[in-house]
């Protein structure tokens, strides 16, 4: 199964979201409460900033707690 690695941008705010999905990365606008509660207060005016996709679930693991570690 396909997993899509993403980064998400409010365009207003400015706020970022990273996220995975098994879904359509572009069309997918995120599940997380915090970020949902912020569409729902600032609307949905988002970007998808990256997108990385992975067919190895092990691999994607990896590069998402990388990625964490490093956006900070």
């Amino acid at each position: 199964m396909t997993t899509y690695l993403y980064v998400k941008q409010h365009n207003i705010t400015k706020l970022k979201y990273f996220g995975k999905t098994v879904n359509e990365p572009y069309k997918y606008s995120g599940s997380g409460s915090y970020w949902l509660n912020h569409l729902k207060k600032h609307g949905k005016d988002i970007s998808t900033i990256e997108v990385w996709k992975f067919d190895d679930i092990d691999e994607c693991k990896k590069f998402a707690m990388e990625y964490s570690k490093n956006i900070i």
